[in-house]
């Protein structure tokens, strides 16, 4: 085997390896669901790197397919809306929604609830 077929069999070998991990990761309770989208995030960037580019809506909808149990109705919610939906905005999302479950999260004074 040559120096050139050495390469591209390597080359080929780590695209198999990314889109396997891309296709087969799946996000676990208990970890940030952010930091599980930057995981995945990186391996979509590894496939670009790769020559392997995917449509923008391919990574956003799959990582709306693996979220653990407790995130799958937000999943879905962000799944129906309209429009573009860019990894941008779901990062924003899915930073959004995860500061709300965090039951340490303390609105600031100008959003508490007040009585008359």
């Amino acid at each position: 085997m040559g120096v050139g077929e050495e390469i591209y069999t390597e080359e080929r070998g780590l695209k198999k390896y990314y889109v396997s991990k891309f296709m087969m990761y799946q996000m676990i309770e208990g970890r940030s669901v952010a930091k599980q989208t930057h995981e995945i995030i990186n391996f979509e960037h590894a496939l670009y790197d790769a020559k392997m580019k995917l449509p923008e809506t391919f990574p956003v909808k799959s990582i709306l397919d693996k979220f653990s149990k407790s995130w799958k109705s937000f999943g879905m919610t962000l799944k129906h809306q309209k429009g573009r939906f860019s990894l941008d905005d779901l990062m924003v999302a899915i930073s959004t929604n995860e500061e709300h479950r965090n039951p340490t999260h303390k609105m600031s004074d100008e959003h508490q609830p007040r009585a008359n």
